[in-house]
């Protein structure tokens, strides 16, 4: 695989990267088109006025984004795929950390080839080739790109080979390639998403076998509690109740609880037997975990195996830190 992409330096630091390319084998025909949340001869027939194309390295989420396609198409391993994959975002700042990746969204706007955001999105939209993945992510339902989303969604639900999408846009799952991938097949909704997209219909076959099938890992009750201890060590001035759970802020209107082999979230109020009263906000949060792989259920709003974070105990604490590290910054809008 060789990536091929726009770039326009912002800073000596930052810069956009537009219309990445993931290119495979000898065809330049194109195999598909993703948008996400966040490029010699063959490329000219990608070209967009005189602009120089700059080959980048690989990036885990490129690397995903092959698996999904590969998957799609029925193949073993990415390196069959042969053609071209366009990548498409609803904003061109590369950084991992998404809240991060918004702030500089904000602060430095758009590449400089268009007048306004709805004039970049529309170009995306006509350049669009089937079959498309959509990925937006939590970004679907956010005040400031879901009326892109939304846009873009119109667009690919007309293609003929987007079939695996409801015509009701909060119908679908928007998953990110870097969670479906590793992870969201181990779900139900991960999996049907899978499906759905490979047999490019709402209504996959052998839908309940496969869920039967999904592996139902374990992990020890020693491991749990010396894992559980290790992460709330992280965290020694955002603990309450008790020292049990934790929070951004003494105000934040949320908290994380790990416990009982989970990450789990609800409403920050103490106490196992008070109830919460229902927020506006619970079902905007309810779907930002679910974007995240969590599982709405019982008094939770989301909840997440720490298993699904890796294989040995230091690798789920380290992901298991960052995971809430980054759960304080997408939930400490709401108060």
């Amino acid at each position: 695989m060789k990536v091929y992409t726009h770039f326009f330096k912002i800073n000596e630091t930052e810069g956009f990267r537009w219309r990445t390319l993931l290119h495979f084998g000898n065809s330049w025909d194109c195999i598909g088109s993703i948008v996400m949340k966040e490029v010699l001869e063959g490329l000219s027939r990608y070209r967009f006025k005189e602009l120089n194309w700059y080959e980048f390295s690989i990036d885990p989420t490129m690397r995903y984004v092959a698996s999904l396609f590969a998957y799609k198409y029925g193949l073993d391993d990415p390196a069959q795929l042969s053609g071209v994959i366009q990548i498409f975002d609803l904003f061109y700042i590369k950084d991992a950390d998404l809240t991060k990746a918004k702030q500089k969204a904000e602060k430095y706007g758009i590449p400089p080839l268009f007048n306004d955001a709805l004039q970049m999105t529309q170009y995306d939209i006509d350049h669009l080739i089937a079959p498309v993945y959509l990925g937006f992510g939590s970004l679907a339902y956010s005040k400031e790109y879901g009326e892109r989303a939304k846009l873009i969604f119109d667009a690919a639900i007309k293609l003929e080979g987007c079939n695996y999408l409801s015509c009701k846009f909060c119908e679908n799952f928007y998953y990110h390639p870097q969670w479906l991938i590793p992870f969201g097949k181990n779900y139900h909704n991960g999996l049907l998403t899978l499906l759905r997209f490979k047999q490019e219909t709402f209504y996959p076959t052998d839908t309940n076998n496969a869920i039967l099938n999904i592996p139902r890992n374990t992990i020890s009750p020693s491991r749990v509690k010396n894992i559980e201890s290790a992460v709330l060590e992280n965290f020694p001035t955002c603990r309450y109740d008790n020292n049990r759970r934790v929070r951004s802020n003494e105000n934040a209107a949320y908290g994380i609880t790990i416990a009982e082999g989970y990450i789990e979230v609800r409403q920050a109020f103490e106490g196992k037997s008070k109830t919460a009263q229902p927020k506006v906000s619970d079902s905007k949060v309810k779907k930002t975990l679910e974007d995240r792989g969590y599982v709405s259920e019982k008094n939770w709003l989301g909840r997440k195996r720490l298993i699904d974070f890796g294989n040995t105990n230091s690798e789920i604490i380290e992901h298991v830190r960052t995971e809430i590290q980054e759960l304080f910054k997408e939930l400490e809008i709401y108060h």
